[in-house]
Formats: structure tokens, sequence, C-alpha cells
């Protein structure tokens, strides 16, 4: 007489739980990381107790360091490179805003550079980023 024989279960394991868990980790990380803009250029900006305004999304951004350094939209440009770069960024879209981030040992010469610049490639709206006083 022959007897059959019960099928193996297979073993296994679930991983159904720790995709969750993962998942759920990925989710806390996400919600609870901040964000710096400009991490890599340190800029001592000045205070002004004036109300901050609201950025248009296609607004160029100039960053003026302490070391005589000119950045355009984060990658270092020369001063004298400035106005092609502005006038390559800006071609053929409507006139962008741009924001002019200078440190407070700046020159102000070389802010002024900047801004003729600007206005010689048609970029009229201008902005200079500043910090809120500390209470």
């Amino acid at each position: 007489m022959r007897f059959r024989r019960a099928p193996k279960a297979k073993l296994g394991i679930d991983m159904t739980p720790l995709i969750d868990v993962v998942f759920l980790l990925l989710i806390f990380f996400m919600v609870s990381t901040t964000f710096v803009a400009n991490p890599g250029i340190k800029v001592n900006l000045p205070t002004a107790s004036s109300q901050p305004i609201s950025e248009k999304p296609e607004t160029l951004e100039v960053t003026l360091t302490k070391g005589n350094r000119v950045y355009l939209n984060g990658q270092e440009v020369d001063l004298k490179n400035l106005k092609s770069g502005l006038s390559t960024l800006a071609e053929g879209k409507t006139p962008p805003g741009l924001l002019i981030r200078a440190d407070g040992d700046v020159p102000h010469r070389q802010v002024v550079t900047v801004m003729d610049q600007a206005h010689q490639v048609g970029i009229t709206q201008l902005s200079i980023a500043t910090t809120q006083p500390e209470r």
C-alpha cells in the first residue's frame, strides 16, 4: 500500500511588513528634512524690517560674496561675463526678475555694476535679498 505524502509547505519570509516599515521611515525622513537654499555660497545678508516679496518662478539670482566672487543661479561667473550670462538666461522669455543676494561687506560699486548690466540686458525688475532682524 502506497500512502501519499502530504506536500511540504514552502518556507519563506513575508516581506510585506518590512516594506511597510521602510516606506513609513522614508515618508518620515522626507517630511522632517529641511533644505537650505544655496548651502555652498556663504553670504551675510544685510537686515531689513520690510516684509518679504513673493518671487516669480522665472526670477534669476545673482550672488555677490565677500571674496569678490559672483554667482549666477548658483554657478560662478566672472563679473565681466555676467552680462552675457544674463542675456543668455533671459533670451526668448518675458523679462525675468533679478534677485541680488549681496553680502553686507560687498562694495556698493559692485552691486551697482550688477544692476547696470541687468538693465542693459532688459531686466528691469530688481530685488535685493535681506534677512529679518532678530527680535
